[in-house]
This record gives C-alpha cells, structure tokens and sequence, in this order.
C-alpha cells in the first residue's frame, strides 16, 4: 500500500525473498537481535557522556528494555518499532557523540542512521533540526569557521534529502512524486471530530469539499463526532477510544471510495490508477485540515492540549519539560556549557516528538515510548545540574 512507510516496506520484501514461508520468523529473531544491540550502543554511549555510575546504569537498562516486554513486545510484533527503536538509539547515541565528544568524524553514521530511521518511523524527520540547533547555539560564536558551518548544513539538509528520497521512491514504486500518503490522513481525524457540518462551505475545491461531507455524514451514522455536552477530558477520551475508526475505518475509506470512481487517464499504469486514490485523498485531508483547524481553533487546541498531557500521563510532567526546555535553551544561549546543551537537547527531543504524536494522531505508547529513556536521563542532568548550583 503506498501508505507504508518505504524502510520497512523494503526490509520485508527482503526477508520474505531470503526466507520464504519462514520470513515472519527470520523477522522477529533480526528485530531482537537488531534492537538490543541499539539499546547496547545507546546504553554505553550515554554512560559515558552523563558518567553514570552503576546504581544510575540498572534504572536506565530497565526503561531501554521495558519495550521488548508487553505490552508493546516491539521484537515480537512484525511492526516497525522493531526496527525504529534500535535506530532511534542508535540517532540518539551517535548525535550525542557529535554533539558533547567532538566526534564529528561520526557524521558519515549519523547521516546514514537518520535515513534508515526516517524511511521507517517518519515521526522522526524533524529530529535532525534539534541536533542542529543545539550545534548551533554551542558553536554560534565560531559558525565563520568552516567545518561548523558545513555541520550545521548537513544536519539540515539531511532532512531535505530523506524527503527526496520518499519522494523518489513513490515516483518510482507508483508514479506520483509525492511524500507517502499518511500524515494528513491521520492528522485530520481530529479537525473533523470537532468539525460541524457546514464548514464544508469553507473548503474550495470541489471534489475535497464533497469528501469532507460524505465522511462527515458516515461520522455522524457511526455515532463518532463529539457531543456539546462532552467535558474536554471526555472530548478526548472519546476522540483516543475512536481514532481508528474515525480515521481508518471512515476518512480513509470515504477517500478512497470517492476517488476510485473518478475516471483516471488512459495512459496510467495500473500502479498509478490504484496509488491514486491514496494520495488524492491526503490532498483532500490536508486541505481541510488546515481549514478545520483555523474554523474549529479554540476546541482543537484543548484537545491538542489534552492530547499532549495524557501522553505525558500528567500535567506536571509535560510542563516540568516545558519549563527545561525554555530555561536551558537561555541557558545555552547564554553560555553554552555541555549540561545547559544536553539538557536542552533532551527536552526538544521529547517535546518535539509527544507534539508531532499529538497533532498527528493519538498518544498511545506505540508512538511515545522512544521517550521514557530520554525523560530518565533529563530528571538526572536536571538534578546534577541544581547540585552543583547548591554547592556552589
């Protein structure tokens, strides 16, 4: 299906040619061996930049391996969490290494890792940028010196390069030069959970307009629209109970629907003439997401909002980041020490990714795991940093 995501896509057809029948096996037994080793290197990596000592070592093991048991069972599960989370480690150790040793003859592996990672969980695409921002506020008073500014490009232009690729690759596999049809699809499930139905009238194109209201009218049979008198913490519950079936089951099935009755060119390959519909109906999403978003702001945003806090399972959590995040990156501004820098890093990591989730679908552990790791090692690098500030 030209929604998957093209690592992964790859990576099975590989498997199934190498092992047949078997294929499932051979998967899960790669996925295990692969994602320990990511925890390995992830865990030896961090050890020594945050010195941890033996007693900090157990916790952090615990949390890098909590993933491989249930409920998520990452190894066991032909998902693509089984390959992401050794990748995601791997990003994660290896930009560090960049970062906070000078390893910068370590780019060649962060540059080829972050493509892996991307071509397989693309929530992860605007992670690079917060590697080059922190670089840059590290390094900012010496950005006229070459090999500074050549770094901050290639962490940049890395992104530029993953989205060619995906786009070259849909071009090649389906005909259309366009990024996988997944992101808008997903991400207008909220808008149009909140929506009312004559914000059709807003929507310009035509043929987008008559999708919005053929899913609007399925929601409404299915009983899967917010009611009036739904609290906001009810709002979302309903909203993180229903996802798949506001989204899968309906926006994506109208979609699809609706364009595989519109006449196609007669020169189209099959390939295209089925990929179609996919990607017209991202087109659709995306126009009236931004549209139901900007008519509908003040309650998407409290779900947005509630969205985010049950990811992080309480509030003073999500702001105890929040507050890392805005008093590091002063910091780090200011002076650009390694654990103002470190700290900052970690708080946009985790930020960047729980708010990617939340705009993009719901927060389940499925997509917020790659977190819990992070979240240990910034409690720790904020309580050594107050330490030193006491006895200083």
């Amino acid at each position: 299906m030209p929604y998957r995501q093209m690592g992964y896509v790859f990576f099975l057809k590989v498997f199934t040619i190498m092992f047949g029948s078997f294929y499932d096996v051979a998967v899960v037994g790669f996925h295990t061996a692969f994602s320990l080793f990511g925890v390995h290197y992830f865990f030896t990596k961090v050890s020594r930049v945050f010195q941890l000592n033996r007693l900090l070592q157990l916790p952090l093991l615990v949390i890098l391996l909590f993933p491989f048991f249930p409920p998520l069972s990452i190894a066991n599960n032909l998902c693509s969490e089984g390959l992401g989370f050794g990748l995601y480690l791997m990003f994660i150790a290896i930009g560090m290494d960049i970062l906070f040793n000078n390893k910068h003859q370590n780019f060649k592996y962060y540059l080829v890792v972050y493509l892996a990672l991307v071509s397989v969980r693309s929530q992860f695409i605007f992670s690079t940028l917060i590697f080059a921002g922190t670089y840059f506020m590290m390094y900012r008073k010496e950005l006229l010196q070459k090999k500074h500014s050549l770094n901050i490009l290639a962490f940049v232009s890395i992104m530029f390069v993953a989205s060619i690729t995906e786009r070259t690759y849909h071009k090649v596999k389906d005909g259309f030069f366009k990024p996988t049809p997944l992101g808008y699809t997903s991400a207008a499930t909220a808008p149009i959970y909140l929506s009312n139905k004559s914000d059709y009238k807003l929507i310009k194109n035509e043929d987008y307009r008559k999708v919005f209201k053929i899913s609007y009218d399925s929601l409404i049979k299915k009983d899967l629209l917010t009611k009036p008198e739904y609290t906001t913490k009810e709002t979302y519950k309903f909203f993180h109970d229903n996802l798949p079936k506001i989204c899968n089951q309906t926006v994506r099935e109208v979609g699809k629907a609706y364009y595989s009755n519109k006449p196609t060119p007669k020169d189209w390959s099959e390939n295209q003439a089925n990929s179609y519909i996919f990607f017209e109906t991202e087109a659709a999403c995306k126009e009236y997401t931004k549209v139901l978003i900007l008519n509908n702001l003040n309650e998407w945003l409290k779900l947005y909002y509630a969205n985010i806090t049950y990811g992080f399972k309480s509030q003073l959590l999500l702001w105890f980041v929040a507050l890392i995040f805005f008093y590091s990156l002063i910091k780090t501004f200011l002076n650009s020490k390694k654990e103002y820098a470190i700290i900052f890093l970690l708080s946009s990591l985790i930020l960047s990714n729980a708010m990617f989730i939340a705009f993009a679908v719901h927060s389940i552990q499925r997509y917020l795991f790659y977190n819990y790791a992070l979240i240990f090692l910034l409690f720790l690098s904020t309580y050594n940093i107050l330490r030193r500030g006491q006895k200083s």
